[in-house]
C-alpha cells in the first residue's frame, strides 16, 4: 500500500511538472480579444528621449532657443509649381480617387457584355430495377447548346439533346431551335440597352467627381503653400518684435543706471519681452503645422511629413488690380463646374428610369416559336446521321400573356421616377444659384483683399514712422517703455495685416479658380485613372 501511494504521488508530481513546463499558447484570436477589451496606459515622461526638465530649468533656455533656433538638418526650397507637381504625382487622397473611374468602367463593361452568348450543357444517368423480376435498365442523356440574349428583348437558343438506353438498344438524337420574343413589355432595342446607357452616365458621374476632388486637392495644396508663406513671414515679424523688446529692455536698464529713468521702466520692458516670447512660440508652432500639412499633401519619398526639414517658399505673391467680368465668370462656372455635369447626367438617368418604369406598366406578351427534329437508331452516331434524312420535324408556335390586375405597383414606380426627376431638376436650379453666388462672393473677396493690400501698405509706413518717433522720445525722456512697446506692437500688427492681405489675395485667386471649376496656372492637367494592367497616375503638361 505504501509503495502504491509513493507511485501515485510521483505520477502526480511528474504530470504537474510537465504542465508547468508547457505554458499556454496565446492564439491570435485571444490576442485580438485582449486588445479590444483592455485599455493600455502610458507615461509620457517615460517616452521622452532625453531626461525631462522642470519649468525652472527650461525657462533659462527658452529665450535663446526661440530667438536663435537650431537649424533643421535640411532646408527645402519649393516653388508653387513644384508643390503642384508633387501633389499630382504622389498625393494619396488623389490616388484613392483615381481608382473610382476604373471601377465604374468595369461596371460599364459588364453591362455592355449582357448580350454575350452562353454555352450550356447537361448530362444525366438513370438506373432502375423492376420489382420482383430483378430486371435492370440503364439510360443516359445529354444536351449541349448555345443561348443568346438579343437586344430586341428576345432569346435565341440552339440545343442538341441526345441519349441512349440499354433496353432495346435505342438511341435518340435531336436538334432544336427556340426563339422567345417579348412583344410589349421589355421589347425593343432601346429598352433593352437602357442599362448600358445608364452605366455610361454613371461612369461620367464618377469621372466628374474624381475631377472635382482633384481640383479641390490641388487648390488645397496652393492654399496650404500660401498659409505656410504667411506663417513664416509672421514668425519673422514676431522674432523681430522680440529683438526690439530686448533692445528696449537694454535701453531701459542703461537709462535707469544713468539715473534718467525710474526702475519701473525695467519692469515694464521685461513684461513686454515676456509677452512677445509667447507670440514667437505660437508662431513657430503654426509654421510647423503648415509645414507638416504641406509635406503630407506632396507625399514625397525623400521628405516624409515627419522629416526635420525647413521648407522655404520661393514663390512670392504677385497681386494685381483686376477688372473682372463677374457675369461672364459665373456663366463659365455653370459650364465647367463638375457638380453641374453630375446633375445633368443624373437627369439623363432619370429620363431613362422613367422610360423603363413606363415600359414596366405594359402587359407582358411573348411570342414563342420552337423547331425540333429528332431521330432514333441503334447508336447515338447513327441517330445523328439520320437527322439529315430520316427524322421527324416539329414546329410549335405560341403566345403567352401576363396582365397585372390594377397594375398599381408599376404605376407607383413610374410616379416615383417622375418625382425623382422633379427633385433633381430643383437641385439643379438651386445649384445654379449657389454657383453664381459663390463666384460673386469670391470675386468680391478678391477685390476686398486687393484694397486691403493698398491699405496695409500705408499702415506699415505710418506704424514704422510712429515707432521711430516713440524711440527718439524715449531717449529724450518724453515717453516711457510702455509707449515704445505699444508702438512696436502697432508696427507688428500692421506688418502682420500686410502679410495676411498678400496671402489672402493669393488664396482668394485660388478660391475664384475653384469656384469656376478651373485651376490657376498656365498648363493643363490630365487625370488618368489607375487601372489593373499597369499602375498609371497623373501627368501635367506645363
Amino acid at each position: 500500500m505504501f509503495y502504491r501511494t509513493i507511485a501515485a504521488l510521483s505520477a502526480l508530481a511528474f504530470v504537474a511538472g510537465c504542465t508547468a513546463s508547457s505554458p499556454k499558447r496565446t492564439t491570435p484570436r485571444e490576442t485580438l480579444r485582449d486588445n479590444l477589451t483592455t485599455i493600455d496606459t502610458v507615461q509620457l515622461a517615460e517616452q521622452s528621449v532625453s531626461p525631462p526638465v522642470s519649468v525652472e530649468e527650461a525657462t533659462e533656455q527658452i529665450a535663446q532657443q526661440v530667438t536663435e533656433p537650431n537649424a533643421p538638418s535640411k532646408t527645402l526650397e519649393l516653388t508653387l509649381e513644384q508643390v503642384r507637381q508633387a501633389t499630382l504625382a504622389n498625393n494619396l487622397d488623389l490616388k484613392v480617387e483615381l481608382v473610382d473611374p476604373a471601377i465604374a468602367q468595369r461596371s460599364l463593361d459588364a453591362e455592355r457584355a449582357k448580350f454575350e452568348s452562353v454555352f450550356f450543357g447537361s448530362a444525366s444517368y438513370a438506373r432502375s430495377e423492376a420489382l420482383g423480376t430483378g430486371d435492370v435498365s440503364k439510360a443516359w442523356s445529354s444536351e449541349v447548346g448555345v443561348a443568346k440574349p438579343l437586344p430586341t428583348g428576345g432569346t435565341l437558343e440552339i440545343g442538341l439533346p441526345f441519349g441512349d438506353t440499354d433496353s432495346g438498344g435505342l438511341a435518340t438524337a435531336a436538334a432544336s431551335v427556340s426563339y422567345v420574343q417579348s412583344l410589349l413589355r421589355g421589347s425593343g432595342t432601346r429598352i433593352n440597352t437602357q442599362s448600358i446607357r445608364i452605366a455610361e452616365h454613371e461612369w461620367n458621374i464618377v469621372s466628374a467627381r474624381t475631377k472635382r476632388t482633384a481640383i479641390a486637392l490641388l487648390a488645397n495644396a496652393d492654399i496650404v503653400y500660401w498659409r505656410l508663406y504667411a506663417a513664416r513671414k509672421a514668425l519673422d515679424v514676431r522674432r523681430e518684435q522680440y529683438k526690439l523688446a530686448q533692445n528696449q529692455l537694454s535701453h531701459a536698464k542703461k537709462k535707469v543706471a544713468a539715473g534718467s529713468a525710474p526702475k519701473i521702466e525695467i519692469v515694464l520692458a521685461e513684461a513686454g519681452l515676456a509677452s512677445r516670447l509667447e507670440a514667437v512660440i505660437n508662431a513657430e508652432t503654426t509654421v510647423q503645422s503648415y509645414r507638416r500639412e504641406l509635406l503630407r499633401i506632396m507625399n514625397r519619398n525623400d521628405v516624409p511629413f515627419e522629416a526635420a526639414v525647413d521648407i522655404v517658399p520661393k514663390t512670392n505673391p504677385s497681386p494685381l488690380g483686376l477688372d473682372l467680368d463677374v457675369q461672364q465668370l459665373a456663366e463659365k462656372a455653370l459650364t465647367l463646374r463638375m457638380e453641374m455635369i453630375e446633375l445633368e447626367q443624373l437627369l439623363r438617368i432619370d429620363d431613362l428610369d422613367i422610360e423603363l418604369a413606363r415600359d414596366a406598366t405594359r402587359p407582358d406578351l411573348a411570342l414563342t416559336y420552337r423547331y425540333s427534329t429528332q431521330s432514333e437508331a441503334g447508336s447515338v452516331g447513327s441517330a445523328f446521321e439520320d437527322l439529315t434524312g430520316n427524322a421527324s420535324d416539329d414546329h410549335v408556335i405560341g403566345l403567352s400573356a401576363s396582365i397585372p390586375l390594377g397594375n398599381r405597383a408599376a404605376q407607383a414606380r413610374l410616379q416615383q421616377a417622375r418625382l425623382v426627376k422633379i427633385q433633381n431638376e430643383a437641385w439643379r436650379d438651386r445649384l445654379r444659384q449657389t454657383i453664381r453666388q459663390e463666384v460673386y462672393e469670391t470675386v468680391s473677396d478678391l477685390e476686398r483683399n486687393w484694397r486691403r493690400i493698398l491699405a496695409t501698405e500705408q499702415g506699415v509706413v505710418a506704424a514704422f514712422r510712429d515707432y521711430r518717433v516713440k524711440q527718439s522720445q524715449f531717449q529724450l525722456g518724453a515717453s516711457t517703455s510702455t509707449d515704445v512697446l505699444y508702438s512696436a506692437t502697432q508696427l507688428a500688427d500692421a506688418q502682420l495685416s500686410q502679410i495676411r492681405a498678400f496671402s489672402d489675395y493669393e488664396i482668394a485667386q485660388v478660391n475664384l479658380a475653384r469656384a469656376t471649376g478651373t485651376l490657376l496656372g498656365y498648363g493643363q492637367v490630365f487625370l488618368e485613372p489607375v487601372d489593373l494592367p499597369e499602375q498609371t497616375g497623373v501627368s501635367a503638361v506645363q
